[in-house]
């Protein structure tokens, strides 16, 4: 059992750091740049690079945490417990799938272009490129999926619960809820609320991951 509450601290501390990793993703990295020759010098962009590696370190850190959780609670509430762990891995899953495409397969084309002096090499590296998003955009649509799932399963483990796991369970629920709604926006294109899932995710999502965090760090002291 000390080796649990050990792990189930680990997953405190891994869950705190995912608030860093959270609001470095939505307010320290720049948006790439949108003109297709300067995308094209993106293989070699630090920042860039950097923040590819942070967000597939940010789902590893969001797995960890999620993993704590599941392991306080899959014996209260297992269906709820097990489905939201399986849908918070399918979206870690999905989104390091996604950046793992970027860096070896897109920046591999990127670098072939900028190499390339034939004019029809070039030309096609070019057709590919500009389609290249289309083969990522399943991923992302998964990512939000699974995470908005992870998230109202999580909730509902902890939907009879009362006090700080109440509140909780409802600031879980609400992230889901959420989720679905920047998913539906990826095809309504509601200006509204794709400022409202901006400002969400910078302010109540970090918030989210901290309270977590301190949850997991609480109930480590339980754990016989």
């Amino acid at each position: 059992m000390i080796i649990q509450q050990k792990f189930i601290r680990f997953a405190s501390v891994c869950c705190f750091l995912s608030v860093v990793t959270t609001l470095g993703i939505h307010a320290y990295f720049p948006d790439p740049p949108t003109d297709f020759e300067e995308r094209i010098l993106l293989f070699r962009d630090q920042t860039y690079l950097i923040n590819r590696w942070w967000v597939i370190i940010h789902c590893l850190l969001v797995i960890a945490s999620m993993w704590g959780f599941a392991l306080l609670q899959i014996k209260k509430t297992p269906g709820f417990t097990g489905l939201g762990f399986l849908f918070f891995c399918v979206f870690a899953i999905a989104e390091i799938a996604r950046q793992m495409i970027v860096l070896f397969y897109t920046n591999g084309l990127r670098e072939q272009y900028f190499l390339t002096e034939d004019p029809a090499i070039k030309e096609g590296l070019r057709i590919t490129l500009t389609h290249a998003g289309l083969l990522t955009a399943p991923l992302f649509g998964v990512f939000i999926f699974a995470y908005g799932l992870g998230g109202l399963c999580y909730g509902l483990s902890l939907a009879q619960t009362k006090g700080f796991s109440q509140a909780l369970s409802a600031m879980l629920i609400i992230s889901g809820i959420v989720s679905f709604l920047f998913l539906g926006n990826y095809f309504w294109k509601i200006h509204l609320l794709e400022q409202f899932t901006e400002k969400f995710n910078l302010i109540f999502t970090p918030l989210l991951r901290a309270l977590t965090g301190l949850w997991l760090w609480k109930k480590s002291n339980t754990v016989q």
